[in-house]
C-alpha cells in the first residue's frame, strides 16, 4: 500500500517537473492559472466520479460474493478502495495549502513560484492516475464477471 502510494506521487512529481520546465520554456503560464482557479473543483468532481464508479463496483463484486465467492476475497479491494478516496481527499487538502502558501504575501520563508506549480500540477495529474486506475477497475471486475 505504502509502495503504490510512493510510485504514484514519484510518478506524479516526475510529470509535474517535465511539465513545468516545458511550460517554462515556452513561456505559459495557463495551466498554473487554470490550476489554481478549478483544481479544487476539478478534484472534488473526480472525487465523485471515483465514489459513483466504485458503487459500481461494489454492486458487482456483491454479486460475485452472492454467487458462493468468500467476501475474504475481496478484503484487499476494499483496502484499495478506501485508499484511493483517502488519497483523493488528501490531494485536495494539500491543493488547498498550496493554493493559499502561493498567494500568501507574508511567508516567513521564501519558496520559488515554480515549486508550487510543480506541488499543484503533481496533484492534478495523481487525481487523474486515481481516476486511471478506478476506471482500470471496472473493466477487471467486468471481465470477471462474464
Amino acid at each position: 500500500m505504502i509502495s503504490s502510494i510512493v510510485k504514484s506521487s514519484l510518478m506524479s512529481m516526475c510529470i509535474a517537473v517535465v511539465a513545468v520546465y516545458v511550460l517554462h520554456y515556452i513561456q505559459s503560464n495557463f495551466i498554473f492559472q487554470f490550476l489554481s482557479s478549478n483544481i479544487i473543483t476539478i478534484q472534488i468532481g473526480l472525487l465523485a466520479i471515483n465514489a459513483a464508479t466504485l458503487g459500481i463496483i461494489l454492486t458487482k463484486l456483491k454479486d460475485i460474493v452472492d454467487k458462493g465467492v468468500p467476501r475474504a476475497e475481496f478484503e484487499s479491494v476494499r483496502v484499495q478502495m478506501l485508499l484511493s478516496i483517502r488519497e483523493q481527499v488528501a490531494l485536495i487538502i494539500m491543493a488547498i495549502i498550496i493554493i493559499s502558501l502561493a498567494e500568501a504575501k507574508a511567508l516567513p520563508f521564501h519558496v520559488p513560484q515554480m515549486v508550487f506549480q510543480v506541488v499543484l500540477l503533481a496533484c492534478f495529474v495523481y487525481a487523474l492516475l486515481i481516476l486511471y486506475d478506478t476506471a482500470k477497475s471496472v473493466f477487471v471486475v467486468l471481465d470477471d464477471v462474464s
